[in-house]
């Protein structure tokens, strides 16, 4: 059965319409999603995340164990830092993607709700003699988004507060490519005036902004440099873990065969087009395909295509009738 947040009565009585992502129930909109877009862009918004779940790691191994296990360095995060990193396997592709936040006893690893379990069960048979417990917590996600979301101190990406107010952990978070505070903690009251958004404003600014969704733009098939997730979840200098040979070789001797970019889509004939691809799509260049569409809102989507369609202002073509401009991925320039 899909999960099910505890804010889940509450959002229904405000008008929540859901559905199911990542094997969670999901809610879409408030019934005006454009507003809610424009809420989340100018404002202000608060955003149920239950598509997200997380681990907690203790142990006095803890951090020993988890840095031989991931693409980045965990041995090096103190109390209130974080980082992104991608587990894999030993051909160099992705079995999670992850977000790893040290606390004093313990770590937190935040990663989508559909391989929580996948994740924890491949981790646990690594466990030797290893001082490591490790549990999915009951703790729930939800994010204050927007410019105008809060005085909350400035932190780095995936850097934290804790405890904050309660016993909460609030981080900043680069989804969305505005100003972003995810909650995580037990289950709290929301106030009756707080402004809503829904899962679908959320993905028009997350695929505006170009941050790979697990599910939709990255998955089991692709190295993370592919899902365009280097800057933030590779350590070249950490030292060994499982997949770290092929993706050194990669970085050393070649470049990823393939690549997440972003496509300002267009009608063919050169007028505006005002509608979106469909997930899935072939993405053309000279007749061949080069790609595939992973996600898409008007005018935009993510689409992994070969490294030879990469480069910014490359012309491509998705679906009948829909002409593409290819983009670097905004967030890059950002942190």
């Amino acid at each position: 059965m899909p999960y099910s947040s505890p804010l889940e009565p509450e959002l229904r009585r405000r008008g929540a319409v859901y559905g199911v992502v990542n094997d969670a129930h999901v809610p879409l909109h408030f019934g005006d999603p454009a507003r809610e877009v424009e809420l989340l862009r100018k404002g202000s918004a608060f955003v149920d995340l239950p598509w997200r779940a997380m681990i907690e790691v203790t142990g006095r191994d803890r951090a020993r164990f988890l840095h031989g296990m991931c693409t980045n360095d965990i041995k090096g995060l103190q109390p209130g830092q974080g980082c992104m990193a991608a587990i894999v396997n030993r051909q160099g592709k992705m079995a999670a993607e992850i977000v790893v936040r040290a606390l004093p006893d313990r770590l937190l690893v935040e990663t989508d709700r559909s391989i929580a379990q996948a994740a924890l069960d491949g981790l646990s048979r690594f466990l030797v003699a290893d001082d490591v417990k490790m549990a999915i917590s009951p703790w729930t996600a939800a994010a204050y988004y927007g410019p105008a979301s809060g005085n909350t101190p400035s932190v780095p990406a995936f850097h934290f507060l804790f405890p904050f107010l309660d016993e909460r952990v609030v981080s900043k978070d680069p989804t969305l490519g505005v100003h972003g505070m995810v909650h995580w903690g037990a289950p709290c009251a929301l106030p009756e005036r707080t402004p809503l958004a829904g899962f679908q404003a959320y993905e028009v600014l997350r695929i505006a902004n170009g941050f790979p969704r697990w599910g939709a733009d990255m998955g089991p098939d692709l190295l993370p440099m592919e899902a365009g997730l280097e800057p933030i979840a590779i350590s070249y200098t950490k030292g060994c873990y499982i997949g770290q040979e092929v993706i050194q070789r990669v970085k050393t001797y070649s470049e990823p065969p393939r690549m997440l970019v972003q496509l300002a889509l267009s009608r063919a004939e050169g007028l505006a087009f005002e509608g979106r691809a469909t997930a899935g799509a072939a993405v053309r260049a000279g007749g061949e395909e080069v790609g595939k569409v992973t996600s898409s809102v008007e005018g935009l989507a993510l689409s992994i295509v070969r490294k030879e369609q990469k480069a910014p202002g490359t012309r491509v073509e998705v679906e009948p009738g829909i002409a593409a401009e290819v983009r670097a991925l905004p967030w890059h320039g950002t942190l």
